[in-house]
């Protein structure tokens, strides 16, 4: 089953209306949620389990993943592909851009039951009074996806204990180079914006090379970091100061497997281990928070041989 979760904000005869003043710089956040492009979603279902493979297509919105019954969210892949084994979380933090599949097992349910996929409530702190309207701001408890039993079938489908073989994660070791970004002041990556191509000399590195990336958020506002060209591996995440704000996503982040994009939230320290492979030239690394990027939080790194 395939969702892609957006919000959006039609006017009119429903043409669709993008961004006030006041969310220019902050993150555009809609007033509708669509999943697959369609508002009160719902799928007809069996007693059957069922794989789920979501994509956050929103510009800003940070979804908190959530069956209405309080089950666990069994995760089986991130964007980089299936992981290892399960992984069970109480809940599933997806930021724009990032992708995960889940699995849900409906073989309890009965005919006419209901279960809901929902994004769970959650503080955004003083964001949430500037960010998206009184109904659906930052962190409000959101009905995403109705599965409603309509059939009973009898099936041996189970989840198995491992998936995959293990991806190769990025090869890291106690001489790897560390690469320090922060994400702090008016939208800008160590102090810097968008500046076409070019690129700083603290940006070039070389190809073949493995490196750990260190984003460090000292901003009020979460940044999902995504880079282009490659995938890599979370290899350490830690608070540095004093949360500011969204602590209740914390325990839903997906650090398994490789991605390409990384929620690095309010008063952490996120270290991400790459392998620049394959190919030289210029690549974009940005804030996926699609403002954001929009506003100067996007450069360039090149890579040399």
């Amino acid at each position: 089953m395939l969702l892609v979760i957006q919000d959006r904000s039609f006017a009119g005869d429903n043409e669709l209306s993008f961004i006030s003043r006041d969310m220019g710089t902050i993150g555009f956040l809609g007033d509708r949620v669509l999943v697959n492009g369609q508002p009160d979603a719902a799928r007809e279902v069996a007693t059957r389990p069922y794989r789920l493979r979501i994509l956050n297509g929103s510009n800003s919105r940070i979804y908190k993943l959530a069956w209405s019954d309080s089950r666990p969210v069994t995760v089986l892949g991130t964007g980089g592909g299936l992981l290892g084994a399960p992984h069970h979380y109480p809940f599933v933090t997806l930021a724009p851009g990032q992708r995960i599949d889940l699995w849900v097992d409906l073989s309890a349910n009965e005919p006419g039951e209901e279960l809901h996929l929902i994004s769970d409530a959650y503080e955004a702190g003083v964001m949430a009074n500037v960010m998206g309207g009184p109904d659906l701001s930052a962190g409000a408890r959101i009905p995403l996806l109705a599965l409603r039993v309509t059939q009973r079938v009898r099936t041996n489908e189970r989840l198995p204990p491992r998936l995959a073989e293990d991806l190769q994660a990025p090869p890291v070791g106690r001489d790897t180079p560390v690469r320090r970004f922060n994400l702090i002041g008016a939208f800008a990556i160590n102090g810097r914006q968008f500046e076409g191509t070019t690129v700083a000399d603290d940006e070039i590195v070389h190809l073949g090379r493995t490196e750990i990336w260190e984003f460090v958020n000292d901003s009020m506002m979460p940044h999902p970091m995504h880079v282009h060209g490659l995938q890599f591996a979370v290899v350490d995440r830690r608070q540095v100061g004093g949360r500011r704000s969204w602590a209740g996503l914390a325990a839903g982040l997906v650090d398994a497997g490789l991605l390409d994009t990384v929620l690095v939230l309010p008063g952490e320290r996120v270290r991400v281990a790459l392998t620049f492979t394959d190919f030289e030239g210029l690549y974009l690394y940005h804030c996926h928070n699609m403002e954001h990027g929009d506003n100067g939080m996007m450069r360039y790194y090149r890579v040399r041989s």
